[in-house]
């Protein structure tokens, strides 16, 4: 039973709601602070932000609720303690099941530690509320641990100033210098792929001999773009190779400026990636590109077969059939563009979810905290505290290893 707060104007003010994590990756970005950002707007709350780095005390004392993005690390174990003592809700968010991340992947150093899985299970258990955007995920999460997780969606990418807010034109409608150019798919036509790192393996296995015959086939009318994740096959065809950009503007404003006609989304089926959000589709669809995607959750769960986008089953015969298809008609790839971003703004915008943000995070709107000043709350913080949860997590050999990693440039972002 939360205290009753002793000031008497808590009950008539807004709820103060903080949103903590390590750094301002996507997932905080686009998962908690986007969809905050819109509930403030709407005079639901007031929101701050900070790192669970170097938490606050001022903001705790603030506070009447924290949200933690990707709740793992022993600090944001020890924040959700302190914070609770405090009488302040705290919601954990989770965009990716962080008990089973693979080994290969990048974020694989950190996630199979045995002490970081614990620190999620626990999280998960004792937070007041578990928010996901997955109803995948939340099922796993409420079969695993006994929780009922509450649905989040995450919004499409927010605008940065300047972009447009009109959707990309039908065929017939004209579209600028490609208005002239026949339907046949004479024009060049730039394929592409935005994504992190950890992709990069799976482009190859799955895209590199379609790649390379559909280059054989359209030659310098094809322009290969990879950003993010460079496999092996973009060197061999020349393709442009942009690096990955952890800060989201700094990658939104880098997606627009590639001017992809085709996206490409390959994913792995498997029970880890099927838990995960169609992030690709809103991506895409909000950057009016006509992508193809594998015919697997949770991208099958979003994209229209055909209409908002081509599924296409994980083999290279399909996704090179597909390939040729989108490649060749540029009606069909406008026709899927104007869809995917009307379809995107409509079911995915903040505007059209906000109702559903205001009625899921309600228990924790609800809540007005007992006073406190930043001189009770008890957080240790700070490069030396994160350093030693580091070497806690990994142990000493690998701990120097991603030091040495990231002295010597090899841990870049992505």
């Amino acid at each position: 039973m939360s205290a009753v707060p002793s000031d008497p104007t808590a009950a008539s003010r807004r709820p103060r709601i903080v949103a903590l994590s390590e750094a301002p990756i996507p997932s905080a970005v686009l998962g908690v602070h986007a969809v905050l950002d819109a509930l403030a707007a709407s005079g639901a709350c007031e929101l701050r932000t900070g790192s669970t780095v170097t938490p606050s005390a001022d903001l705790i004392a603030w506070c009447d609720a924290v949200v933690l993005v990707r709740g793992a690390s022993p600090s944001e174990k020890r924040i959700l303690v302190e914070t609770q003592r405090l009488g302040r809700k705290v919601a954990t968010y989770l965009d990716d099941d962080l008990e089973r991340v693979p080994g290969d992947a990048r974020s694989g150093y950190f996630f199979t530690s045995p002490n970081v899985r614990a620190n999620v299970a626990s999280i998960v258990r004792e937070a007041d509320a578990v928010l996901v955007c997955s109803e995948r995920l939340g099922g796993e999460l409420a079969s695993r641990h006994g929780v009922a997780p509450v649905l989040l969606r995450q919004p499409r990418p927010p605008r940065l100033p300047g972009e447009s807010a009109e959707p990309p034109p039908e065929p017939g409608r004209g579209d600028g210098e490609r208005a002239d150019a026949p339907p046949g798919g004479d024009d060049h036509v730039r394929v592409g792929f935005l994504g992190s790192v950890d992709h990069a393996a799976f482009l190859d296995t799955l895209l590199a001999a379609p790649l390379r015959e559909l280059k054989d086939e359209l030659g310098t009318r094809l322009e290969l773009v990879f950003c993010g994740a460079v496999p092996e096959v973009a060197h061999a065809l020349g393709a442009t190779c942009e690096p990955f950009q952890a800060e989201f503007a700094t990658w939104r404003r880098r997606a627009r400026s590639l001017g992809l006609d085709v996206g490409l989304a390959p994913l792995p089926d498997t029970p880890f990636h099927r838990n995960k959000y169609f992030n690709k589709y809103l991506e895409y669809g909000s950057l009016g590109v006509a992508g193809i995607y594998s015919d697997v959750p949770p991208n099958a769960d979003a994209v229209r077969d055909g209409d908002t986008g081509l599924l296409c089953a994980n083999e290279p015969s399909a996704w090179l059939a597909a390939l040729r298809r989108l490649t060749g008609d540029r009606d069909l790839r406008a026709r899927i563009a104007n869809a995917a971003w009307l379809d995107v703004e409509a079911r995915f915008s903040s505007a059209a979810l906000l109702p559903a943000w205001t009625a899921a995070l309600a228990p924790l709107l609800g809540h007005r905290a007992t006073p406190a000043s930043p001189a009770e709350v008890r957080l240790p913080g700070g490069p030396l505290r994160h350093a030693l949860d580091r070497l806690a997590v990994y142990g000493p050999l690998r701990f120097a290893e991603r030091v040495a990693g990231r002295l010597s440039g090899r841990l870049g972002p992505g």
